[in-house]
């Protein structure tokens, strides 16, 4: 059983290629692994790319960028959806690197710093 960033937990009937993985010490617990049923010779494969232990991963904003951006190109709007534990803490930052920089300003352009100023 495996948790989907969708939140829901979902039965994977363990294949060669699932044993193999986890032989080979991947799809640990807190990992981020991608999971695709591809077709060879006409039998169903799962390919499974191991994206690594989450927490590097959270901090990676290029690829939380990259993420953020696929999502929207196919009609996802990344959003917090209340989660808590890697997959709360995935989908808040896929929504923070979704959402367009800040533009900065000198503080004296603020509306707090003119409000200030016009006082004296």
């Amino acid at each position: 059983m495996l948790e989907g960033i969708d939140g829901q937990v979902h039965y994977i009937y363990y294949t060669p290629e699932l044993e193999a993985a986890r032989s080979q010490g991947g799809m640990r617990t807190n990992s981020l692994v991608r999971l695709r049923k591809l077709f060879s010779e006409g039998h169903p494969v799962i390919n499974i790319d191991e994206l690594g232990d989450s927490e590097p991963i959270l901090r990676n904003k290029v690829y939380l960028r990259e993420t953020a951006q696929r999502l929207i190109r196919r009609g996802m709007l990344p959003q917090e959806d209340g989660w808590n534990g890697c997959l709360g803490r995935y989908h808040k930052a896929l929504t923070e690197a979704a959402m367009p920089p800040e533009r900065s300003r000198p503080a004296n352009e603020t509306g707090r710093d003119r409000r200030r100023d016009q006082g004296r």
